[in-house]
């Protein structure tokens, strides 16, 4: 056997060891808002809510179908289990990368595949690509796109009719993952059609079965559990007119993100900068259609056209680590022992270059994160509010947590208020001005229905809001409604509930608090 025979599949099994092993402990790493509304989401829409109508929430519906799959065998003591998503995804992914056109010895598809699963692994936990969330959904989507049919027709190989199938589902996927990612899908398309080779057409029609099977699916899941309606509402008019105005996206973010750094809170996406630059000047110098790879190259960087050092880049990062991979192993492949080495050094440059990043959720180092430990989320009926909570509220009454954390649900095994699950001030706008009768301002719901439990954490929206700037209405219906908890400070329980258990108990330590 040569070198590369040899060493490749022990490479591939390494990168699966050392992946299986952050994974696991991945599903114990601490909980992050956004994730904990996409298990919340899961969780509700298993039991019987209706996306976009019942639970709404800002994100795609592809990260909701996925979390809701998962939720129709789990439950809040195990919502830990809602980042197999993510898991099972970058397996799918890695299988893509190894079966991609563009490599074809077996010995350099194990190491890509050595390669691309040691690097991912290092980038775990560190950017929050174990957690159940859009940003490693799309970026998974994006890596297979990228592996089975974008860099195939650009280096004139040929595509296989599942190949073309699976990465045409694919990316009909993105812009259901985010519709941000409609650009990109777009400068794919035209990247695709500005091949001209004899043959290539073949694949067009595959592509488009697999992207319309995908759709199709999507929407006859959307028709049963979700509002097409709503959709549109809350998640594109509400971010596009409403949120894109609290956020800085454009050329300049876009430009400083692609900026290499040694700071430690940059060092993925610096390396993910390096990975896009190696892998765009092999493929720009290696396929006769330049054209089509400026456009893929721009398909690549739309999705980080926010700008973003921290997990919200995880779909450029893992669709530059994809190009780059299968680049360099497509160019090593012929030289086998430069193959191994550069193989090597890779998986080096990752897996002690990342020791020193922080964590882009919570900016704690590698130790920061071992003091942690390990701690799935999930119902915790040791947490103080948690027992509060469950005492004023039935298993199937639903509460509200405002102005955003969606673990205290979690925690407390409770459902959000139907319509609300946080209210947050660019929400408050949109409640203002509703689209086409897709109302959604809880001044107006949480009178007409008030749950026996609100969780009130009176903190100032990204260092600047504070809840007297948006929603003093909720203020009034707490005042007037609710009392706080004498102990737990954050929750407020409804007037009835707190009567009928003074009756009960005859504590009077109940009646000292109210709200203010």
């Amino acid at each position: 056997m040569n070198v590369m025979s040899s060493c490749g599949p022990l490479l591939a099994f390494l990168g699966v060891l050392y992946f299986s092993l952050k994974a696991f402990y991945g599903l114990g790493a601490p909980s992050f808002g956004d994730e904990s509304g996409h298990m919340l989401g899961g969780l509700a829409i298993a039991k019987g809510d209706i996306l976009y109508r019942d639970y709404i929430d800002a994100h795609g519906p592809l990260i909701f179908i996925l979390s809701w799959s998962v939720g129709l065998f789990a439950d809040f003591r195990h919502a830990y289990l809602m980042r197999l998503v993510s898991i099972i995804c970058t397996i799918g992914t890695a299988v893509a990368v190894f079966y991609s056109p563009v490599l074809q010895k077996n010995s350099a598809r194990f190491l890509a595949v050595g390669m691309w699963l040691a690097a991912m692994a290092a980038q775990w936990t560190v950017q929050a690509f174990n957690m159940d969330s859009y940003w490693t959904v799309g970026g998974d989507l994006l890596g297979c796109v990228t592996a089975l049919v974008a860099l195939p027709l650009l280096l004139g190989e040929d595509i296989g009719r599942w190949q073309a199938r699976c990465g045409g589902a694919c990316l009909a996927l993105l812009p259901l993952t985010a519709y941000s990612f409609a650009p990109t899908v777009v400068l794919m398309g035209l990247s695709v059609l500005a091949v001209r080779r004899p043959g290539y057409g073949k694949a067009v029609p595959h592509l488009l079965a697999g992207g319309g099977v995908a759709i199709g699916v999507c929407l006859f899941w959307m028709l049963l559990y979700g509002d097409l309606g709503g959709m549109i509402a809350y998640h594109f008019i509400a971010n596009q007119f409403y949120y894109a105005l609290y956020i800085d996206v454009g050329p300049g973010p876009l430009a400083r993100s692609l900026i290499p750094s040694l700071q430690q809170a940059a060092l993925v996406q610096s390396l993910a900068t390096i990975c896009f630059y190696c892998g765009g000047i092999l493929l720009f110098a290696t396929s006769r259609h330049r054209l089509a790879v400026l456009l893929f190259l721009g398909a690549v960087l739309m999705t980080q056209v926010r700008g973003a050092m921290g997990f919200q880049d995880g779909t450029f990062v893992m669709g530059a680590l994809t190009l780059c991979v299968l680049m360099v192993m497509r160019i090593a492949q012929s030289r086998e022992t430069i193959g191994v080495l550069i193989a090597a050094l890779f998986c080096i440059m990752f897996v002690t270059g990342l020791r020193q990043a922080t964590s882009s959720p919570y900016a704690m180092n590698r130790e920061q994160q071992r003091e942690v430990g390990f701690h799935p989320i999930r119902e915790n009926t040791d947490v103080g509010f948690v027992k509060v909570i469950q005492k004023y509220s039935g298993p199937k009454e639903r509460i509200l947590v405002i102005p955003y954390n969606p673990d205290v649900y979690i925690y407390a095994g409770r459902l959000s208020m139907r319509k609300y699950h946080e209210y947050l001030p660019w929400e408050a706008d949109y409640g203002r001005h509703p689209w086409f009768g897709y109302k959604r301002d809880l001044c107006v719901d949480l009178s007409a229905d008030l749950p026996p439990v609100i969780y009130f954490d009176d903190y100032r929206v990204w260092g600047r809001w504070s809840a007297t700037d948006y929603m003093p209405c909720v203020l009034k219906v707490l005042a007037h409604d609710y009392q706080r908890d004498p102990v737990e400070k954050s929750v407020y329980i409804r007037r009835d509930r707190l009567d009928r258990d003074i009756i009960k108990t005859g504590n009077p330590a109940l009646q000292s608090q109210n709200t203010q």
